[in-house]
């Protein structure tokens, strides 16, 4: 499975593309009409009506135009909020599924999952802090891990402990065969910065 498709990172990149286009459209028509409202374009422009004549004959003979053009705004803006506002969920779980049958459904709190691994990879020499999440589908999770490291020199002992010991720790405690995961080992930012995925 490749980082991708584990994580959704192809749907947040394209949000983030999406937005940053809608951002520069916004400022760009922002900027000309700034620059038309203050002469740059000259005193003609300036004066302008920015609506075409006929549109701008509607608004000035109909009395609900401009209302509609604000709940207009409003809406959209509601919901560029709400697009903004998801782009900081990255997918993240509440519940992660251990069991569904005909006798109920058995669950876990996905953030006590993710600290307690946390607390597990802290406790392990070398390691300054480490901070886990899970992501991705209550029946089908997968683990985000960010470790960061006292020891930048010597990180293949704590890559082999991440694989042999916490990752199938997770896994045994969620009873899970297979789990993705990312890891994301963060030593001296003055040494740079090493990310191995799983």
């Amino acid at each position: 499975m490749t980082r991708g498709r584990a994580f959704g990172r192809g749907i947040a990149w394209g949000n983030r593309t999406g937005l940053a286009l809608l951002g520069l459209i916004l400022l760009a028509a922002g900027a000309v009409a700034l620059a038309l409202g203050l002469g740059v374009f000259g005193a003609n422009a300036a004066r302008a009506s920015l609506l075409p004549g006929i549109v701008s004959a509607f608004a000035g003979s109909t009395s609900w135009f401009w209302p509609a053009v604000a709940a207009g705004g409003f809406v959209l803006g509601a919901i560029g909020l709400g697009w903004l506002l998801a782009q900081f969920r990255l997918d993240r779980l509440n519940r992660v599924r251990l069991e569904s049958g005909p006798s109920g459904i058995t669950e876990i709190g996905a953030k006590q999952a993710g600290e307690t691994l946390a607390d597990q990879v802290s406790a392990y020499q070398g390691v300054r802090r480490a901070r886990a999440s899970l992501r991705g589908k209550p029946d089908a999770p997968a683990l985000d891990l960010r470790v960061t490291s006292r020891d930048p020199a010597h990180p293949d002992a704590l890559i082999t402990r991440l694989h042999d010991e916490a990752l199938p720790d997770l896994r045994s405690a969620l009873g899970l065969e297979h789990l993705p995961a990312l890891i994301r080992l963060h030593f001296d930012p003055r040494r740079g910065r090493t990310r191995v995925v799983h």
